[in-house]
């Protein structure tokens, strides 16, 4: 099958009931070298949300003229996500999560700057004003939608998903853009966080000081949705902002993890401890695409929402082939 998990899935009919929303920023942890493979290289993951959200939103780098690839030549999860938006017509919302600058696309402008390395200070410094942002979101979208998916943009955020997680007690390593995850890297940054500052008082202290501001805008939009179902479109990151909305928002209910076949086999055992049953995956297969075929060799295992966007898009219209059709004519778009 290609969707499998929780039977919510089955209830999705219409994409006028559903908005995509990408939250999309930096943090100065993935200008450590070997932390991300999110970029071309540790100093240009800053601009990768900019370029994920453009290619999201128009089909197109604008801000640079570049081919969205990892120094390895593997193409950004981005564009995956984009077909997979198009065939399922969804409506699409971009949020400055921390943009280093801005992308040349409409989206919604937070000032918050990328997210600071909390080797050196605590993380997210305007953390009230992410949280307010993102409960203003979460009212507007409350009701308009029965279907509200998060999904990330964030270069290093699986080292701070991992920082926080563990400063909670939950010692599981998050997953990587690599096939190899840096983890001796991540407990290194780790440890030196924690030398800075630990014990954290609580969920919301460990956001403030390992964190990003994906994670405080996502848990505000969630503290203000009392009627739609929110999916955490993503991995090992969206299962730490899952935690950290179950115990700051005591948010349980119509609250679901929507990943990928991939993660699932790489860090699925991290995902059951966090969200029990409330999870869904989409098991996808580029073998053939050129490019994309890296994905089955465990290069890039979510990114972007792609798992969910997929799952939706086949959802809707039940055609994988449709799906695969039109991610080869958005990667083919930028040889």
């Amino acid at each position: 099958m290609i969707i499998q998990g929780n039977s919510i899935i089955n209830k999705i009919d219409r994409n006028d009931d559903i908005i995509y929303v990408l939250l999309a920023g930096s943090t100065e942890i993935s200008k450590i070298p070997g932390i991300s493979a999110a970029g071309e290289n540790s100093e240009l993951t800053f601009l990768t949300p900019v370029l994920d959200s453009e290619i999201i939103y128009s089909g197109k780098c604008i801000s640079y003229d570049v081919i969205p690839m990892t120094e390895n030549g593997i193409p950004t999860p981005s564009i995956i996500t984009r077909a997979a938006n198009l065939v399922s017509g969804v409506d699409i919302l971009i949020v400055d999560a921390g943009f280093y600058e801005s992308p040349k696309i409409p989206y919604l402008h937070t000032k918050l700057g990328p997210a600071n390395d909390p080797r050196k200070q605590e993380a997210l410094t305007k953390y009230d004003v992410a949280v307010e942002t993102g409960r203003y979101i979460g009212r507007m979208l409350d009701k308009k939608y029965k279907y509200i998916v998060l999904a990330e943009s964030v270069p290093g955020g699986t080292t701070t998903a991992y920082m926080v997680l563990r400063s909670l007690g939950y010692d599981y390593m998050t997953s990587s853009s690599m096939k190899s995850g840096p983890d001796q890297l991540k407990r290194k940054v780790a440890d030196e966080a924690f030398q800075r500052y630990k014990p954290v008082n609580n969920a919301m202290d460990s956001m403030i000081q390992y964190g990003d501001y994906m994670m405080a805008l996502a848990t505000g939009i969630s503290g203000a949705v009392r009627n739609s179902t929110i999916m955490y479109a993503g991995g090992t990151q969206m299962a730490c902002v899952y935690l950290l909305d179950k115990i700051i928002n005591k948010s349980h209910e119509k609250r679901y993890i929507f990943t990928t076949g991939y993660i699932i086999n790489d860090r699925g055992d991290l995902l059951s401890d966090i969200a029990g049953g409330n999870i869904i995956y989409a098991k996808t297969n580029f073998s053939g695409i050129q490019g994309l075929d890296y994905y089955e060799q465990g290069y890039v295992k979510e990114g972007t929402g792609f798992g969910a966007a997929f799952g939706i898009a086949y959802v809707i219209n039940k055609n994988e082939n449709l799906i695969y059709d039109e991610i080869k004519k958005v990667y083919n778009s930028f040889l």
